[in-house]
């Protein structure tokens, strides 16, 4: 039983740290040896979990869904305007972003168009498409505005996340951000 212990905390330590290292430096700059050393394992414990580092991306990709999805479910519970839901998605995965290493990495592997990232953008792209699509037709945005010029904002914003780090590059800014492009804005806040 204790050999089994070890390797689910091995495999959670490689996850965790191929998620940091990803998120830093992407996919082609991250190294296998620097995540195993990191992670505290042999280089021999990390194939021994992963037959690939596609393999390994995938399981922290893994990782960042199963937090999407719960950010996602509690977005779109309930019964606010789709507007809201949309802002409350957008929102929630910056927040996310910035305390799960596994979504930042997500989201930078989206980026780079990696296939194991996929699913990440299948956690939020549906339901983006139909909030905005809701919206629009409830007239909760001008009319000059489409559904797909409002999913290409949104994932804009959401494929921004992490981008740089510093003062004025977080969470609480992209909600500036974003709440300056609603409806009403110069009339203040949602």
């Amino acid at each position: 039983m204790a050999r089994q212990d070890r390797a689910v905390r091995t495999r959670a330590a490689l996850i965790e740290t191929a998620a940091g290292e990803f998120a830093r430096h992407g996919y082609a700059g991250a190294a296998l040896s620097r995540i195993s050393r990191a992670a505290g394992a042999s280089t021999g414990a990390l194939t021994f979990h992963f037959d690939s580092k596609g393999d390994l991306a995938a399981a922290v990709v893994e990782q960042a869904v199963t937090a999407g999805r719960t950010v996602v479910e509690e977005a779109t519970a309930g019964h606010a305007a789709p507007l809201r839901q949309l802002t409350a998605v957008v929102l929630g995965l910056a927040e996310k972003a910035e305390d799960d290493i596994a979504v930042r990495c997500a989201v930078r592997l989206e980026r780079e168009a990696l296939a194991e990232a996929e699913s990440w953008r299948e956690v939020w792209w549906p339901v983006v498409g139909r909030l905005a699509e809701d919206a629009c037709r409830l007239g909760e945005l001008p009319t000059t505005a489409s559904p797909s010029g409002v999913v290409g904002l949104a994932a804009l914003f959401i494929r921004s996340i992490g981008i740089h780090h510093g003062p004025g590059t977080g969470a609480a800014h992209l909600a500036r951000l974003w709440l300056m492009t609603q409806p009403g804005a110069a009339a203040g806040p949602l």
